[in-house]
Parts: C-alpha cells; structure tokens; sequence
C-alpha cells in the first residue's frame, strides 16, 4: 500500500521564490482611522466539492475537518446560488444574484451568463467587487489567489484587491498565473522548475498554497517593522501622524481569498480525471466506488426532458465514474495540506485567534446520479448544496464548549448562499449584527448575528417579534436591518450553457434553463408551529427563446425533500393550483428583486401565506412534514 503522507518536499517551500524575487511591492494602507482590532480572513475556495456524495466527509480531508470544523461550525444548509463555476463565483464576490450581472442576451460576450469582461473599469470591479468594502472602508489588504472566474479574468489587480495570482483554473501541472502587486505592472507567471532534486512538476495546489502563506507572512513582518518606525520617514511629519501612521500598519488586517482547482477534473476528451499532486498519485485510500445512492443510475421519467431522455450507464462509463471519483478525493489530499499549513502559519503568527477561517466550494457535483456521469447544472441537491465549514472570534466551537449542543442547533437554522458570504464577512468584520452593514450594491444578506454565540438567540426573537404580513402576498414588512437571517427560502437560477455532452452522454442543453425555491423551514422552539417545510418548485425555460424568463414554464418540478432526499418523484401533479401559483409568484418576487428587496423577500411569515395554499386543500397529496 502505498503512503499518503505528504513528502518532505522543497517544493512545498521554494516556490515562494519564484513569485516574490519578480518584485516585492509594499502595500500602502488607507488613512482611515481604525480604532478596532478587525479580525482577519481566510477563505478557501474549492472546485466542485459535493457535500451529498462525501467529498466534504472524505478520508483525504481529515485535517480540514479538524482544523476549521472540529473547531467551529458546518452549515448544512448553504447552497449555490448558480451550480456552475463562473456564475456562482461571481455572486461570492459580488454579493449579487445572478440576475444582476447577467448578460444582457444569450448571445452576449461574458463568462458563461456573467456579464464581464477584463477590463478592469467596468461596473463588475469598479462598483461591485467586494474587495474595495474591505480594503477602502475597513483598512483590509486583500489578496486573491488561484482560480478566479473561469474565463475573461482581468491581468491586473480589481480595486481593492492588493496582491493578485490567479488563472481560470488552469493545469494541474505546471500552471501559469497572472501575477500583480497594486500599483505594479501586471505579468504571467508560469511554474515549472518547482523542485530542484526530484524532478518532480509543480502542483498548482502547493503553487496557491505557499503563495497565500508567503503573503500572510509578509504583510505580518512588513507591519511589525513599522512599530518603531523607520529612519527613512519624512522628517516634516509630525510625531503624532507618524505614531497614527504606524498604528494603522500594526493593526491593518488582511483578508486572503485562496481558490484551488481541485477537485476539479483536468479538460480533457474520452473520460477525463483529476489530477492528484505526484506524491500522492499511487496512495491508497478507503474510498474506492462512487456511491451508490437510489438515483444512481436511475430513470425518472417524470422529471425534466434532459433527465428523463438519459441513457443507462454503461459498465465502463460506471468504471470510469468511481475512477474519476478516486481521482477527485486523492487532490483533496493536498488541499488538507494546503489548510494545514494556512493554520500553522497563522498560529506561528500568533494570528490564529482573530482570524476567520472558511471552507466551501463554488458548486457541487454529480457521479452518476440520474444517469449522468458527471456534471453540476442542474437544481437537484447533488449539484446546488455545498460543504461550509467555518471557525473564527466567537464562533461556537464543539472544543471550546466540550459539547455539539450549540454547534449543532446553530449549524441547521442558517439558510444561506454564497450571495450573503460577504455581507456576513462584513458583519462579522464589524461586529454589526444587521443589514445596516450591507453595501446597497449587494443583495445578500448578513448572517453574522445568527452565527456568533452571544447574539444568534437574541436577534431570532427579534425577528419573531418584529415582524409583519403584507396581506396580498405576505411579504415581511419589518426593517431588514433587525434581521439577522431574514430569509427561509432562496432562488437557484441557471441559464443554460447549451448543448454540454460529457463522458458520451448530454449534460446540459438549452431547454434546461431553470429557477428553483428551495424553501427550508425548521420548528422554532420559541413558538408552538410544530411544521417543517423542506421543499423545492422548479421551473424550466428555454434560453434561445426567452433568456430573461418571461414567459410560461416549459415544465415544471415539485419535491418534498423530508419525504424523497434523492428527487425521485416529482409532485407536482398532485399540488393544487393556487400553491404552484402562490410558489410561482414567490419564485418570480425573489427572481426579480435587487438590493434591499432581495433581503425584505420570503421570511417565515411570508412562506406561512404561500404555504397555506398548500395546507388548507384538501385534495392536496402534499402536506408540510410533522416533527
């Protein structure tokens, strides 16, 4: 058997010279005062990371689970907004929905449905990037490494943004990058004698991994040499200025943003894999078949057109499966390098205790569920649910309270999508437990009140006490700033990338453009509704036809997840009308909102209106589900 411990490996180290010996350019902090000490960031970014199929759960992230995890949160129900790379990254670093930097038409030059391009000057990094809310109102560096977009990636740093290395995802091996320090000449950098004794190619893993670090590491020295200032210092600044000076530097946090291709498969024709670093390539781990959960393989003729037209699995396409499955788990070895390492430098820094570390992924993924090999796309669970693991300042920690209680109870009741991950950064920054923090640029939401010890159980009974029905929709009425997690349902959105075939079968097309409401509803103690909604309506279009989804639904979906987790039995002959109308006009409020809207839209008492369509009929097959 062979091992799968990491090698002791110059190239884990070396590579650090490759970038910064190009030049190492200070970052000159804003004058803004800042009279707190901000915590730091750290999110690590993954590339198709299931969380139904056990890629979160899997051997080779052991050290991950422990490290951010074990010592803070998982959110269990946090989702993708889009389940495809470019758009889903796009709303993370935006904080915008879909619908709000999309492409004007189908036919329109952007990132898949995004609308962008590089040119760094227009609204996309100008007005919406999150970077500047950090770096301009809160005295942040920022800098982004790894895989950005996918495609139209700017060479130079975004505003806001201080360091820069990053590609669309690129190669495994020996990748290239676009390399920029603000106010330095952006360049392409490309990594291919990262070793110098075993001849092995870089991995782009350990590329980001030891770039992400060597930056830490810099900002914390350069910071450091400021407190007893510099010889070279303007004599005409006066001693106050210069001590002012030099506390913002001592107290300027940073906010890293560390995006890995894995465990993305590495393009390719016939049935392309992913590609483990070369140390790990022949290690053996636990995990040897894909699994085999009810809808794999599986012929649903009463789902979508594209669902229910799939040809069976053949034995070599479920061959190629579980290995494209191996393939996947052995990259995440490295990214449980990758965060090991992220954790001892910053408790090496003593900086460990004030930094908010993150794990998620863009999308999830597929390994034969409902015929297909391979893919993301679609609305189902497999594709749009992702893993979020979180640890940070005043976080619940299972090892801090020495029980899953808090942790548990606290992990279940947050409904959220990447839209609302930098509105609630930004809370959490500022310890502000309401929207107020919410640039109007963004739609989402902040979620730091529901996350943080002291003040999650306060601001739900806010919540139950401030609010408020619209009588013709039952729209929450109440201040958006006194919620900490207003909203119990979310919109998935997809415009089609056309006709996708993969591992010679049809993944995607154009009549399966979609919207989706996923609504989650838990029991809440506070009150005596024992109901549970879990639910999902969903809507299909065709994008050639009717990009901006104006028209009627093509086809259409219902599941009650309490009841069928896998989707296997579309309910929706069996809702009344007025429901699928009530779910329809909810789906379209949400579809169509922007800003402020988005964060007013479909709280518990807005659904309670919708579902009592549901509720109420008694011809109706479909009843909310009793805990």
């Amino acid at each position: 058997m062979a091992s799968c411990v990491a090698p002791s490996l110059k190239q884990r180290h070396v590579i650090i010279i490759l970038i910064f010996t190009i030049t190492i350019h200070n970052v000159i902090a804003s004058t803004s005062e800042n009279p707190k000490k901000l915590p730091n960031f750290v999110v690590v970014l993954t590339d198709d990371l299931d969380l139904t199929l056990g890629g979160a759960d899997a051997s080779t992230l052991k050290k991950t689970r422990n490290l951010i995890a074990d010592q803070g949160i998982t959110l269990t129900n946090w989702f993708a907004q889009t389940p495809v790379c470019c758009p889903s990254r796009a709303e993370l670093l935006t904080g915008r929905m879909l619908h709000n930097i999309r492409k004007p038409s189908m036919d329109a030059i952007g990132c898949m449905s995004v609308d962008v391009q590089e040119d760094l000057n227009i609204p996309f990094y100008q007005e919406y990037y999150f970077a500047r809310h950090f770096s301009e109102d809160l005295n942040y560096t920022v800098g982004i490494f790894g895989k950005h977009l996918n495609t139209k990636n700017p060479k130079g740093c975004p505003r806001g943004v201080d360091r820069w290395l990053i590609n669309g995802g690129g190669d495994y091996l020996n990748p290239s990058f676009y390399w920029a320090s603000k106010g330095v000449e952006p360049t392409t950098v490309h990594f291919d004698n990262c070793t110098d004794t075993t001849g092995m190619p870089c991995y782009s893993t350990s590329v980001i991994g030891n770039a992400t670090i060597d930056w830490i590491r810099e900002h914390y020295h350069k910071t450091r040499r400021r407190r007893g200032g510099d010889d070279n210092d303007d004599n005409d600044c006066t001693q106050q200025q210069q001590q002012q000076h030099e506390q913002q530097q001592q107290e300027q946090p940073f906010f890293a943003l560390v995006s890995v291709k894995a465990p993305h498969l590495q393009d390719g024709d016939g049935f392309p894999k992913a590609i483990p670093a070369p140390w790990y390539e022949n290690c053996t781990i636990p995990e040897t078949i894909a699994p085999r959960t009810p809808n794999y393989n599986h012929s649903c003729p009463d789902h979508h057109w594209l669902v229910r037209n799939q040809p069976p699995l053949t034995q070599l396409q479920g061959k190629e499966v579980d290995e494209l499955y191996q393939s996947r788990l052995k990259t995440l070895l490295s990214v449980d390098d990758l965060v090991e390492g992220l954790v001892q430098t910053l408790q090496d820094l003593d900086l460990l205790e004030n930094t908010y570390l993150l794990f998620t992924s863009d999308n999830g993924f597929r390994l034969g569920q409902f015929r297909m090999p391979e893919a993301k796309f679609h609305p189902y669970e497999n594709d749009i649910r992702l893993p979020m693991m979180m640890r940070g300042p005043n976080l619940p920690s299972a090892t801090r309270t020495g029980t899953t209680t808090t942790t548990t109870s606290q992990k279940n009741s947050i409904l959220g999508t990447h839209v609302d991950l930098m509105p609630t950064l930004l809370g959490l920054a500022t310890q502000t437990w309401n929207n107020s923090i919410v640039p109007p640029t963004m739609d989402g939401s902040n979620l730091a009140g529901a996350l943080v010890v002291d003040h999650s159980t306060s601001i739900r009974s806010n919540n139950n006490n401030n609010k408020t029905n619209n009588a013709s929709f039952g729209v929450e009425e109440s201040s958006p700033s006194m919620q900490a997690n207003p909203s119990s349902a979310i919109l998935v959105e997809y415009p089609s990338l056309g006709n996708v075939v993969r591992y010679q079968h049809l993944m995607d097309t154009y009549n399966h453009t979609f919207l989706a409401l996923r609504i989650i509803v838990d029991n809440d103690d506070d009150d005596d509704d024992d109901r549970r909604w879990n639910i999902k309506y969903i809507e299909f279009f065709d994008c050639r036809e009717d990009w901006n989804l104006t028209g009627p639904a093509l086809e259409a979906e219902y599941y009650d997840l309490d009841q069928d987790p896998f989707e296997m039995q579309n309910l929706i002959p069996t809702i009344s009308l007025p429901f699928r109308r009530r779910l329809h006009e909810a789906m379209m409020m949400l579809y169509k909102c922007k800003g402020d809207s988005c964060r007013r839209a479909l709280g518990r008492g807005a659904l309670e209106h919708v579902m009592n369509d549901n509720n109420n009929n008694n011809n109706d097959k479909v009843s909310t589900s009793q805990s």
